[in-house]
């Protein structure tokens, strides 16, 4: 019996009993550099990568514009959870080949008893486990290469890149976007923060220096997962204090995204008619998003956490350095805080998607209905137009926890 401290032993044979990468179908064309341009090189980034590959797709390149891989992606950086807030169960970007899965990873590595205690994946090792698949697979990552703006031309794309702050122009044929929550617009800031000076807030999407609050009275908006993460980080952090401020009367419970945990329902959602997806949307903006149960205890184990309910913040000034702010009809006083209030989507504001950003098709360009007779829901039609030419882009919508996504291509142009 041949005995191997080697933990990727399985992952190489199942590599191996797969054969050999199919050869490259797509003819060049002249003057395209490339087949396919990947916009982040994270978890969705690298594992688009490797579907393509095993497409036969090649002409394939990712790029990224952090500085290296330990800054890529949000498990090192904005992320906060101690866990992922999605089952460890959930199909990855194993792409159907189980010996490439987390579980295999984990359990070549610390046993299957191990994984078996785990409830859900803890963050770091999470991050730890995309970057073997990504040095395994050998999937290479242009880092501190910036997307700067697209160019729609005739048949293709031209990319205007920043690569190590020099401009650069490359063209591709089509375009994946797997570049986080931010990819098609940015942190949602409260108007009420806004007008304060920047030293004063920060949005859960910075990279806050939670070491420089300690001693400090911080004010968190927001009571999702990402608010709850921000307040048990810097309560762990030495603040004085941690007010978290809800607008609702009460915190969210009711998952409407849990049936996305289920991998049937996670594969075919993109196929469910698109009034289906708008109400389950409309839902989930009605109930809010529901932090997970440790997030929330992270931040109430602590006798200096607060949580204030119905409290819609007013107004709010600098003053003395401090914030002022009024809470219904309270005042506060903070020397800090953190807006974990999500994300906003308008293509407009992303100046890589200026060109043609009219072009796309929103959701609020359509309205939707429901008939309690039919039990049927209709969206109806948008005026909005797609060209040719943004028809070979495509947003990957990340996720809150793993990264879960399907292959999907547009027909050549």
């Amino acid at each position: 019996m041949t005995i191997t401290t080697d933990p990727d032993i399985e992952a190489r044979e199942a590599l191996r009993l797969i054969g050999p990468d199919p050869d490259n179908w797509i003819p060049d064309r002249p003057g395209v550099d490339h087949n396919v341009t990947v916009v982040g090189g994270s978890g969705s980034g690298s594992t688009f990568a490797f579907a393509l590959r095993g497409a036969g797709i090649g002409g394939v390149t990712v790029i990224d514009a952090a500085d290296d891989e330990a800054h890529a992606g949000v498990w090192l950086n904005r992320a906060r959870m101690n866990k992922l807030r999605t089952p460890k169960n959930l199909p990855g970007p194993e792409l159907g080949i189980p010996a490439l899965s987390f579980q295999a990873w984990y359990e070549a590595r610390h046993g299957a008893e191990a994984y078996a205690v785990i409830d859900r994946i803890p963050r770091l090792v999470w991050a730890e486990y995309l970057s073997w698949y990504r040095q395994f697979l050998r999937i290479p990552v242009r880092y501190r290469t910036r997307l700067v703006r697209i160019e729609p031309v005739e048949g293709f794309f031209r990319l205007h890149l920043e690569v190590n702050g020099v401009p650069q122009v490359v063209t591709t044929r089509k375009i994946i976007f797997a570049n986080g929550v931010a990819g098609t617009g940015g942190p949602y800031v409260p108007s009420v923060l806004a007008v304060l000076p920047r030293t004063l807030y920060a949005h859960t999407a910075d990279a806050i220096d939670f070491r420089a609050l300690r001693g400090k009275t911080v004010a968190v908006l927001g009571a999702a997962a990402s608010a709850f993460d921000a307040a048990g980080v810097a309560l762990e952090s030495g603040a004085k204090a941690v007010h978290l401020f809800a607008r609702r009367p009460a915190i969210a419970s009711l998952p409407v995204n849990r049936v996305r945990g289920y991998p049937g329902a996670y594969y075919n959602y993109p196929e469910l008619p698109d009034a289906a997806r708008w109400f389950q949307a409309w839902r989930f903006r009605q109930i809010g998003s529901t932090p997970p149960a440790d997030a929330i205890e992270r931040a109430i184990a602590f006798p200096n956490f607060h949580l204030h309910l119905s409290a819609t913040w007013r107004s709010a000034h600098e003053q003395g350095g401090r914030i002022v702010a009024q809470v219904n009809d309270d005042v506060f006083e903070f020397d800090f805080a953190i807006a974990g209030t999500g994300y906003f989507v308008d293509p407009t504001k992303r100046p890589e998607l200026a060109n043609f950003a009219h072009q796309i098709a929103l959701w609020h360009a359509s309205a939707t209905t429901y008939s309690s007779t039919t039990g049927r829901y209709t969206r109806h039609a948008s005026q909005a137009t797609i060209s040719p030419q943004t028809s070979m882009l495509h947003c990957i919508p990340p996720q809150c926890g793993n990264s879960r996504s399907r292959l999907r291509l547009a027909e050549s142009a």
